[in-house]
């Protein structure tokens, strides 16, 4: 995690890790193993919300109307780290409270 704690509508980077599906046809078992050592690691970058069992990111926020569309809810447990990119300030914190 960011030294910097994530507040309310700050925009926030994450970096997560998925699971993944490894197709190589008819390989080497070992090749699959090799594939499987390198993890699938994602980014995400939004409005924090809120962190508890899940990360909850907000993609797309209307300040002036209160409403948002699109979020991204990442398992807390798959989460690498997460980096503050940005401060909020009122307004957003306003239309992202529930």
């Amino acid at each position: 995690m960011s030294a910097r704690k994530p507040r309310l509508g700050d925009v926030v980077e994450v970096e997560w890790l998925d699971s993944q599906h490894i197709d190589m046809g008819w390989s080497p078992v070992a090749d699959y193993i090799a594939a499987a050592r390198q993890p699938q690691s994602y980014r995400t970058a939004g409005y924090f919300i809120e962190h508890r069992k899940h990360l909850l990111i907000g993609l797309s926020l209307g300040p002036s109307t209160g409403r948002m569309t699109n979020a991204m809810s990442i398992p807390s447990k798959v989460v690498v780290r997460m980096k503050v990119l940005g401060r909020s300030n009122a307004r957003v914190r306003k239309a992202l409270k529930p």
